[in-house]
């Protein structure tokens, strides 16, 4: 079965000169996320099969809600743009604190929109040209339900080449069963293509409706990789505990290697990860999370497009449409 789900994370960014106060100034606390639900994928999108990503522009108010919301940039354009500020409009926050007193400030949030492939036990995993992960038996026995994403490359041939778990929960056979299932995927032929595809591993009996979504925490993005427009990776296991927060990190490799650990390492031990279950109540786990690094979409010197119109005092009054969206994405 195949569902659409959008992820969302925090990347604080600094404003236009003169307009709302970054989230990320020295003296200031940011703002802590309480609830925010990503937005609902947008039913024509999922129809034709399209990924992406929206970048946003908010302002956190002093009680917490979001006030005035921009869309800076949408990839692929024209998609998912109008979903994400629907969906980040319902978020709310811990306030952020200036010398113990709320403040409003600015932040941004990349919202991904991705698509995801549900896996029972009773799935054929050999039945079609895109099989599904067959479930572990040990941990069917185990009652234990979680996720693996696979990132892979799509050949022209349609095969698939290079394809790696870069996020599982627990760590284990949920990584080995998803690793098995794409590498067996064939489809028409076509353009190659970088793509990711996430697992999630339900019991038939499962009481789990909607999970709590991966809440990545912001860091300082290297100034040395600023200077040199590097981007890479680091790879960590994680020690969470039953509400998927990250107790401990190590990291497992990186790419360049230490270029991204610090803030890796910043980013996980702030980050809340959709946990696993055991017959339908979080437990603590051991997770393999994955970090991407782009400076193209980081608080980098000169590579932030000033806003066209500076916010008013206030956010102004807002209309809601009928468009639904759902968000996810992740920066450092």
């Amino acid at each position: 079965m195949n569902r659409a789900i959008a992820v969302a994370t925090l990347a604080l960014a600094a404003p236009a000169a003169g307009a709302w106060t970054p989230c990320d100034r020295p003296g200031i606390q940011p703002p802590v996320a309480i609830s925010r639900e990503a937005p609902a994928y947008p039913a024509p999108v999922r129809a034709i099969g399209i990924e992406g990503t929206v970048e946003v522009a908010l302002i956190v108010l002093r009680d917490g809600t979001v006030g005035w919301v921009r869309a800076l940039r949408g990839e692929p354009s024209g998609y998912f743009e109008q979903a994400a500020i629907a969906g980040v409009r319902s978020w709310r926050f811990k306030p952020a604190m200036a010398d113990g007193a709320e403040i409003e400030c600015r932040l941004v949030t990349r919202v991904r929109f991705a698509l995801v492939d549900t896996v029972a036990p009773q799935a054929d995993a050999t039945a079609r040209d895109l099989p599904v992960p067959a479930y572990p038996p040990k941990l069917l026995q185990q009652r234990v339900e979680g996720y693996a994403e696979v990132e892979f490359d799509r050949r022209v041939d349609g095969g698939v080449a290079n394809a790696r778990v870069i996020t599982a929960m627990p760590r284990g056979e949920f990584e080995g069963a998803a690793l098995a299932a794409i590498l067996g995927w064939r489809v028409a032929a076509g353009l190659a293509q970088r793509e990711t595809r996430r697992f999630e591993f339900r019991l038939p009996d499962s009481t789990l409706g909607a999970v709590p979504a991966i809440m990545l925490a912001s860091a300082p993005f290297p100034m040395a990789a600023c200077e040199k427009n590097q981007s890479g990776h680091v790879v960590l296991e994680v020690q969470t505990d039953a509400a998927g927060e990250v107790q401990q990190a190590k990291i497992l490799s990186g790419m360049p290697a230490g270029l991204f650990d610090r803030t890796a390492l910043a980013i996980a031990r702030g980050s809340r990860l959709t946990p696993a279950y055991r017959d339908g109540q979080a437990i603590a786990a051991v997770a393999l999370l994955t970090l991407f690094f782009d400076p193209a979409e980081a608080t980098c010197p000169g590579n932030q497009s000033p806003d066209r119109d500076k916010p008013a005092s206030r956010p102004p009054p807002r209309v809601t449409g009928t468009m639904n969206g759902r968000p996810v994405a992740p920066t450092g």
